[in-house]
């Protein structure tokens, strides 16, 4: 098991926790490799319910983009060399770190406190019903930092809201309250601050009161249009584009010297 990820289970209902408080949940890469194992592991023997969560008030702010992220040791040299290939098959393995929950054979539940950015909404996205507390907000950055939201955000995201409300968040990056967020049909369930979790475990609950058989079935069918969908395909062509570009590296300076990026067309 990872240093961050921990996995607790109450008879039929299995919660998986990301815990890396310090930095709001940020995915690094042994956090993405551990989120794809993690899910494969328990696919091979699958609860009930899976419930997905992240510890200390914050569901994930998204991927680590701290210099210390082996990840971004990878993708920068990747972007330098203009190595299509290359980004085409990380974003690959990262996107198939999202489609462990989103092809689980039970469902999932994410249980979403505070930030849920970039592919911490992309990994709420991959999940069945999303429950999500006041106090949490949303949003896909990526395009901010000269990047697209790749790993299941465009194509999931448009599935939920349609592709205009999809359009507003992803090509401004804005973050979304809870409010605008349960208006667009982005979370399931709204409930008090500090109780997603709880509200949760509860709706797993009345999941179980279902037949096994009848569930992972009727979840199939449901799943089928997303398992046929070639958009993540498209998604990982655009995003490819985005990084063989080189905006991200000004984005990503931007980022760390806490400053607007200046873009090369303005």
């Amino acid at each position: 098991m990872s240093d961050w990820i921990s996995v607790t289970h109450d008879g039929p209902i299995a919660t998986l926790t990301l815990d890396r408080q310090a930095r709001r949940n940020a995915m690094n890469s042994a956090v993405w490799t551990d989120l794809r194992d993690v899910a494969h592991g328990l696919a091979a023997s699958p609860p009930r319910v899976l419930i997905v969560t992240g510890a200390g008030g914050h569901f994930s702010s998204g991927m680590d983009l701290s210099a210390d992220n082996p990840l971004l040791m990878r993708l920068l040299p990747l972007i330098q060399k203009r190595d299509e290939q290359g980004l085409t098959q990380l974003i690959a393995e990262l996107q198939e770190t999202m489609n462990a929950y989103a092809d689980f054979p039970v469902p999932v539940i994410a249980a979403v406190e505070g930030a849920c950015a970039g592919s911490g909404l992309e990994w709420a996205l991959s999940c069945d019903l999303i429950v999500a507390a006041e106090g949490a907000f949303f949003s896909l950055p990526e395009t901010r930092h000269g990047m697209v939201p790749d790993v299941g955000g465009t194509t999931r995201l448009t599935r939920r809201v349609g592709q205009a409300r999809a359009s507003d968040l992803i090509l401004t990056g804005r973050n979304l309250s809870l409010d605008e967020a349960e208006t667009w049909g982005l979370v399931d369930r709204r409930v008090p601050e500090g109780t997603a979790l709880k509200a949760a475990t509860e709706l797993a609950k009345q999941i179980c009161l279902s037949a096994p058989t009848a569930t992972e079935q009727a979840l199939t069918v449901l799943k089928d249009l997303e398992n046929n969908d070639p958009s993540l395909a498209r998604e990982r062509a655009a995003g490819t584009r985005a990084l063989i570009s080189g905006e991200v590296l000004e984005g990503f300076a931007a980022f760390g010297e806490k400053r607007a990026p200046k873009w090369a067309a303005q």
